[in-house]
């Protein structure tokens, strides 16, 4: 189990086949219309932990944004391929992360949350890196320091968050200005949301 703690890829390379069947809504369409509002359509997006592709990738490529997704899960990112044969997708683990080129948005719909808290400050300048200026972060999170496993295809799920003052200070201290946070937010299926601009 703490194995599948240190890297929840494991348990998506596991349960991809259920996943792709079972996570088909788009609930978070008001949360990315928000960002290609502010980065305009034709602006390049990575997709961190972009799991099957769909429904998230195959929104906004559809909107006309250029999309590139990249997961830890290589089965996840086999039924990705097949579901967006035209789209680039890259094999790593967002903690390892240096593709040397940069981006006008960054997604981390929920799949941030997965790594362990004290994995996620160093998260922070791999955003920024990855980065234009005046770039958008949005992420998903939890509300209040902690851990906190869920079941998702037969699987026990690992989660971790640290908590609205902890997350505020490391986007300011790498050049973020927060733009929103939500609190179970009910446009974006109840999740908690942090959209963030890079401006320093």
């Amino acid at each position: 189990m703490e194995n599948r703690k240190d890297n929840v890829y494991e348990t998506y390379n596991i349960i991809a086949g259920w996943f792709a069947e079972n996570r088909q809504h788009l609930t978070e369409k008001a949360c990315l219309d928000k960002v290609i509002d502010i980065v305009g359509k034709g602006a390049s997006v990575l997709d961190l932990g972009c799991g099957t592709g769909m429904p998230v990738m195959g929104y906004l490529l559809d909107q006309g944004l250029r999309v590139t997704g990249s997961d830890a899960s290589y089965r996840m990112l086999e039924i990705a391929q097949r579901n967006l044969p035209e789209a680039t997708f890259i094999l790593a683990d967002m903690r390892e992360l240096s593709l040397k080129r940069k981006f006008d948005a960054i997604i981390a719909w929920h799949s941030f949350f997965h790594l362990p808290a004290e994995n996620q400050p160093a998260m922070f300048p791999i955003f920024r890196e990855h980065l234009n200026k005046d770039g958008v972060l949005l992420f998903t999170s939890g509300k209040e320091h902690g851990e906190a496993w869920g079941e998702n295809g037969g699987e026990n799920l690992f989660h971790a968050s640290l908590d609205k003052d902890q997350y505020q200070s490391l986007l300011e201290d790498n050049g973020f200005r927060v733009l929103a946070y939500k609190e179970d937010d009910p446009e974006c299926g109840n999740a908690t949301v942090w959209m963030a601009q890079l401006v320093a």
